[in-house]
């Protein structure tokens, strides 16, 4: 699949509900799918993308921040500290800018491109980046992290874009 097949899928695309299948060992194929949703994220002028946003049903995330790239396959939170709310945005949710409460540090466990172990630790937009995409591989969107009177607004004017065509 070249990256001109890889497109973003936005709300309401089902694959963005689905927990994403871990991957079994980084290999070429996944090599390759690293590099195309890295490519897919800077076209679209974004910091983070996980697989699901490009329709492919694997546990793989791509961040560029703090001059850093981090390609990284099954990656899981293992440990959250303090609060932090800031303003994000998705590029499934072209638009849509939400002011999100999020842990202020987080560590990672993850196998990075080429196949190997790596802990991370991230701190402060870094660590709400990590949240945002892991969130994703996992269908959840950062819309659920809102208070609920407050997703049942946003979903339901979705949902009023979606049938008018607008989405």
């Amino acid at each position: 699949m070249g990256v001109t097949e890889l497109k973003i899928h936005t709300w309401p695309s089902k694959i963005l509900r689905k927990k994403c299948k871990l991957v079994d060992k980084v290999d070429k194929r996944i090599k390759d799918l690293f590099e195309q949703l890295y490519l897919l994220m800077k076209n679209h002028q974004g910091v983070g993308i996980a697989a699901n946003q490009a329709g492919l049903d694997l546990s793989l995330i791509v961040i560029e921040a703090e001059d850093k790239v981090f390609k990284l396959a099954n990656p899981r939170i293992i440990k959250k500290e303090g609060k932090i709310e800031i303003e994000e945005g998705c590029l499934s949710f072209p638009g849509l800018i939400l002011r999100i409460k999020r842990a202020r540090k987080v560590w990672v466990d993850a196998l990075d491109d080429k196949g190997h172990p790596l802990s991370i630790e991230a701190e402060g937009l870094l660590s709400v980046i990590f949240q945002h995409e892991i969130d994703h591989i996992n269908g959840v969107v950062f819309v659920d992290r809102l208070p609920l009177w407050e997703r049942i607004r946003i979903f339901s004017q979705l949902n009023k874009l979606t049938k008018s065509g607008l989405s």
